[in-house]
């Protein structure tokens, strides 16, 4: 019976997600951590139909969640700024490094572009 439980997830740590908490409520976040075991997953929540629940980390069941469609947000300012929030949260500084960077090269086209 414990086999049935334990498999391979799909999701890995940093990649963004949408689905339902244990309560029923809407969430979009990144995967904070993967149970594989109990089949369950951690999300840092960033977007919530329940505003209390914004910016916490929650524990739902993986089939409860599903991947968020990439979208080309590399070049989106307001988008980067709020990730390199997540990275301060988060106290990841190589991914504060590398979305900084990714910044500074968009602010640097911006300016190139509008340059008369």
């Amino acid at each position: 019976m414990m086999n049935q439980l334990h498999q391979q997830s799909q999701f890995t740590k940093g990649e963004w997600v949408k689905g339902k908490s244990v309560h029923d409520e809407l969430v979009k976040g990144f995967v904070d951590s993967v149970n594989d075991y109990l089949g369950t997953i951690k999300i840092y929540v960033h977007e919530c139909d329940n505003p209390e629940t914004v910016g916490k980390v929650i524990e739902t069941f993986q089939n409860r969640v599903s991947l968020l469609e990439k979208q080309d947000f590399e070049h989106d300012e307001t988008y980067l700024l709020n990730l390199i929030d997540l990275a301060l949260i988060t106290k990841d500084k190589k991914w504060f490094l590398e979305l900084s960077a990714q910044l500074n090269a968009v602010r640097n086209k911006s300016k190139e572009a509008v340059a008369c």
